[in-house]
């Protein structure tokens, strides 16, 4: 540990407290400063990770330490790759936002060096045009949007997403998994534009 005064490795210890974590009281032998430091002592554990891309999803295994507190929406980082945290399921079962590491069973994540892919279907009265669209992680879908897709105008009226279907609100792309829509009519305004944004996908989950 260096000593912030004047970088010396050099140093004594004063005074040391705590068990999964040591706050150390330090004394620099070269200058004679006294400093603090926070040492972990307590030993990583593994954890089972779902991390998608896209339509695909592996099991992974992460070591991160007992005393974590983990949240949707915070970024871990799998296999040399940062991913965010899109659900945590306890080891009852449950589906919850925040929880300590030692009762979650697995953690759900996605890649967060792509694009998010968010499946868009509009209904027009039994036939339900559907279609894959890739946006920037942050883009938010809110409910009662109008949007433009290729040559129909429709009207956001639910989104799935990956804990619950919502009917109002809005939500980020990165956990949106589908939009849902009705197409309308005499209006020309919109919110926003996704002809852009659509992808074709072959059965082999590959990019056309």
């Amino acid at each position: 540990m260096r000593c912030p005064f004047c970088n010396s490795e050099s140093n004594e210890i004063l005074k040391s407290k705590g068990n999964t974590s040591k706050d150390l009281l330090l004394k620099c032998n070269e200058c004679g400063n006294t400093f603090r430091e926070t040492v972990i002592t307590e030993k990583p554990v593994e954890c089972r990770v779902v991390v998608s891309e896209y339509e695909s999803s592996e099991k992974k295994f992460i070591k991160l330490y007992p005393y974590e507190k983990l949240q949707i929406g915070q970024i871990i980082e799998v296999e040399g790759r940062e991913a965010e945290i899109t659900s945590l399921e306890t080891k009852r079962g449950g589906r919850i936002w925040e929880s300590p590491l030692s009762d979650v069973e697995t953690i759900w994540a996605s890649y967060i060096d792509t694009l998010a892919r968010v499946g868009v279907s509009v209904d027009f009265g039994g036939r339900v045009v559907s279609k894959k669209v890739e946006v920037d992680r942050d883009f938010e879908f809110e409910i009662g949007d109008i949007v433009k897709l290729e040559n129909l105008l429709f009207r956001i009226n639910s989104l799935k997403t990956m804990e619950r279907k919502m009917r109002k609100g809005f939500a980020r792309a990165s956990v949106t998994k589908r939009v849902y829509g009705r197409p309308i009519e005499g209006i020309k305004r919109y919110k926003y534009d996704l002809s852009s944004k659509v992808v074709v996908i072959n059965p082999k989950n590959e990019i056309l």
